[in-house]
């Protein structure tokens, strides 16, 4: 018979040098620095941990939820007929027969707004051409100056005096007793 043999590594004397040097780096950190790594673990093995937790209740849940689901449907079922009998007379039929109007109609509604908006650009143009026509026939009259205002109306009214010759009234009120 063979008899067991043990293997046994030795560490090399070149490599430990670097493991001690990698040790005293990160000893000389503030600690500060070392407590926020060791709350950083703490709070990622918790969020596992808690994670891992909440999938296994949820997924117990819903494995249950099955056998729960035919029993609540069955006694949900005249609910949820008189629900689609409601939603389907009160929704679904005057949608769809508010639909179908406004599809039938649809034509006459693009003729009638077409014919508007001709006859809004018709009669824009008639009233163009209309007014052009008026400054071609009757040009429009040079605009006359105050002055020739003024003498125009003392003209036609000589007892009407001008604002500026105007003579003002002085009126006092007093109380009796």
């Amino acid at each position: 018979m063979s008899s067991p043999t043990a293997t046994i590594f030795i560490q090399a004397p070149s490599t430990a040098p670097a493991v001690i040097s990698a040790a005293s780096a990160t000893s000389s950190s503030p600690p500060i620095v070392e407590l926020a790594r060791v709350a950083g673990n703490v709070i990622a093995l918790s969020f596992s941990y808690l994670s891992h937790g909440l999938a296994i209740v949820t997924r117990s849940l819903l494995v249950s939820l099955p056998l729960l689901y035919n029993p609540v449907i069955y006694l949900l079922g005249p609910v949820i007929v008189f629900s689609q009998v409601l939603l389907d007379v009160f929704v679904f039929t005057p949608y769809a027969i508010i639909v179908s109007l406004l599809r039938n109609v649809y034509p006459i509604y693009v003729f009638v707004g077409a014919a508007c908006i001709c006859a809004a650009l018709v009669g824009s143009l008639a009233r163009l051409i209309s007014i052009g026509l008026v400054y071609a026939i009757f040009p429009p009259r040079p605009k006359a100056s105050v002055k020739t205002v003024e003498k125009t109306l003392e003209r036609a009214n000589p007892k009407a005096a001008t604002p500026k010759t105007r003579l003002r009234k002085r009126v006092s009120i007093k109380e009796e007793r």
